[in-house]
């Protein structure tokens, strides 16, 4: 199931290569790789994150969630990432299926760029 965090510019937008820079700060020394990819019919780049680690469930071991479809899902995922699409008015920092340290990662992502350039953050 993904997890959409769109943060849409009111004041100014930053551009690709501040998102770029900010992004690879933010992830700073933890082992992330970062992927960027055209995007069709777009100026705009799409950022693909994979962070290092396993993903968990941190619930995995509770009686009442052992054998869950949250936790049987879980045990599918084999990566830790998240993506970032760049439009023109705003950023959609996406997790698809991921863990709590990813969703996390990532809010803390989009919740920066709504804080440092003025936009306003919605998640869905």
């Amino acid at each position: 199931m993904a997890h959409d965090r769109f943060v849409r510019w009111k004041n100014r937008r930053p551009s690709d290569a501040d998102l770029r820079d900010v992004l690879t700060d933010y992830l700073g020394g933890c082992g992330a790789e970062i992927e960027e990819q055209a995007q069709p019919e777009s100026p705009h780049p799409w950022f693909f994150i994979t962070l290092p680690g396993k993903p968990t469930f941190p619930f995995g071991r509770l009686a009442e969630m052992v054998g869950s479809p949250r936790a049987e899902a879980m045990t599918e995922c084999t990566e830790r990432w998240f993506e970032v699409f760049v439009a023109d008015d705003y950023v959609d920092v996406i997790t698809r299926r991921g863990d709590e340290f990813t969703s996390v990662v990532a809010r803390g992502f989009a919740a920066l760029c709504a804080r440092f350039w003025g936009g306003e953050m919605e998640e869905g």
